[in-house]
């Protein structure tokens, strides 16, 4: 089972309300974590403390979402089945696709420093040196969503944009951080909420542990 982590600012009732209210609707039920903002960590600290708390996890994989996204009603399914997070050139996959990057499941082609960390699949033996690589860029003023990004990049490895998208921003409520709302804070019509992929007779969707095809 994959363990899912919600990165919560403080004083967010309606995004909470809305964005809960989606997790609980899911496959997921009661089975995510959140963890608020304490008063005496910057966000940035609790940027930080979020992602190390989600690298303690026991499962293989971890997803980390943002505190004002809605999901699709199958995430968990539609995560386990996904075969990318096998390959070996998978760095991070993005379950948003952020301004509607992805028309199809891809990999991202663009500039390292991307944005869009609404909803993160990453394999947790892995987000300790994510997070480390991170937070240097961070420390330099680099934003953390465009920071992990880069780090998703290093040794190699890319980011898969998943389609449809799985999480969608809830772009019409305030940022929590003054972020300014824009057509890259919403999926661009790639959100599907009730989609599932269908069941291929292998637990890793069609490739073994190394990413090669077995069907």
């Amino acid at each position: 089972m994959t363990e899912v982590f919600v990165f919560a600012a403080p004083d967010r009732p309606l995004a909470h309300e809305l964005s809960f209210a989606s997790l609980r609707a899911s496959d997921i039920g009661e089975s995510f974590t959140v963890l608020e903002n304490p008063t005496e960590l910057t966000a940035f600290e609790h940027w930080r403390a979020v992602h190390e708390r989600a690298a303690k996890a026991s499962s293989e994989f971890v997803i980390v979402l943002e505190d004002d996204v809605l999901v699709n009603t199958h995430l968990l399914h539609n995560t386990e089945t996904w075969r990318y997070p096998y390959d070996k050139n998978f760095g991070a996959g993005w379950l948003y696709s952020p301004g509607g990057y992805a028309q199809k499941d891809t990999w991202y082609t663009g500039d390292w420093e991307w944005h869009g960390t609404c909803g993160v699949l990453y394999r947790t033996e892995r987000l300790p040196f994510l997070i480390e690589q991170a937070w240097k860029r961070i420390q330099s003023g680099i934003p953390w969503d465009c920071a992990m990004a880069y780090a998703c990049h290093l040794d190699g490895k890319k980011i898969r944009v998943h389609y449809p998208s799985l999480v969608e921003h809830l772009h019409e409520l305030p940022s929590a951080i003054g972020n300014p709302s824009g057509g890259r804070r919403h999926s661009g019509g790639t959100f599907q909420q009730a989609w599932r992929r269908p069941e291929l007779g292998h637990p890793h969707g069609i490739v073994d542990q190394w990413g090669r095809r077995v069907v």
